[in-house]
């Protein structure tokens, strides 16, 4: 659906430019240049921010060490090219507060890494590489809106005092439709009593 020439001229659409980019690698602009210095942040940024079940993906981690310290069991190398980890994969498709897996991100020997307890670990995370064909149509209108609030006072100037505020809140209106189209496209139905820790705790 989306390719980075479409992130970029969404950007400069943000910023009310008539200017088209046609090539967002080797256009030589000054809008292109200032959008490709931008782009690389307001990826992770925007994908960070959306946290959408469509760009994570889930992958084994690399044990690094076990017992690294007193209060851990295991050291897992942190996944490679990873934006922001989710969570550590318990076998329920949505977790509450007893049935997600403790961990935290620390650093062992120089190494990045996540402990936890749990063995043969299993990470869901949001990687910085994503096809951008994964993004709904909602999140990539968000990606260009949150591009060109970066990338607004560079390219408009003084005038990205009177637009910069715009551009924010619609960026918020499309980051609450994505993350909506996002829960829909992923939901199946759950008893409310599965939900509920209110009514799991009197039923055990």
């Amino acid at each position: 659906m989306y390719s980075k020439v479409d992130i970029f001229n969404l950007a400069l659409g943000a910023l009310l430019l008539n200017k088209q980019i046609a090539d967002a690698d080797n256009d030589s602009s000054k809008e292109a240049k200032v959008l490709r210095q931008f782009y690389p942040i307001a990826l992770a940024q925007t994908l960070q921010d959306l946290d959408l079940d469509a760009t994570s993906e889930r992958t084994a981690l690399e044990l690094i060490e076990e017992e690294p310290n007193d209060e851990w069991l295991y050291a897992y190398k942190y996944p490679s090219k990873c934006l922001f980890f989710r969570r550590i994969v318990s076998g329920f498709r949505k977790d509450n507060r007893s049935t997600s897996i403790p961990r935290t991100r620390g650093t062992l020997n120089g190494v990045s890494v996540i402990y936890t307890n749990q063995v043969d670990a299993v990470g869901e995370y949001i990687r910085s590489d994503i096809n951008l064909n994964s993004l709904n149509a909602s999140a990539g209108l968000a990606l260009g809106y949150r591009l060109g609030f970066l990338a607004s006072s560079l390219i408009v100037g003084k005038g990205a005092l009177n637009i910069r505020k715009s551009v924010q809140e619609t960026y918020g209106f499309y980051k609450m439709e994505a993350q909506e189209t996002d829960r829909l496209e992923g939901e199946t139905f759950d008893d409310l009593a599965v939900d509920s820790e209110f009514v799991q705790a009197r039923t055990e």
